[in-house]
């Protein structure tokens, strides 16, 4: 960065290549292992057990299964807006480089 007086220039390629891609490869992994936590909760049914402990469990149980997706979901729309953003951040100084004729 850096242009002697002429304000800064943004390595846009950087941006779109490394770190909106970062953000994209994390949303997909993140995806992963929500869909295998899923799957575990599908295959492992309700196991809270016969007990006075299983019984209370069971009773929070849905609303416990529904929190943790809802965080998985919400983790993953936040990288989703991360890596959109950056990407419209390095379009942004992509055209202005191209309006200067830097780029």
């Amino acid at each position: 960065m850096g242009g002697g007086g002429e304000g800064y220039a943004a390595e846009w390629e950087r941006i779109r290549r490394r770190r909106g891609g970062q953000a994209a490869d994390e949303a997909a992994f993140v995806e992963d292992v929500r869909d295998d936590v899923r799957e575990a909760f599908a295959t492992a049914g309700r196991p809270m057990g016969h007990d006075q402990y299983g019984a209370e469990l069971e009773k929070h149980y849905p609303q416990l299964k529904e929190q943790i997706f809802a965080a998985f979901d919400a983790y993953i729309e936040e990288l989703d807006g991360l890596h959109t953003g950056l990407r419209d951040t390095a379009a942004s100084y992509e055209a202005a480089d191209d309006e200067r004729g830097q780029g």
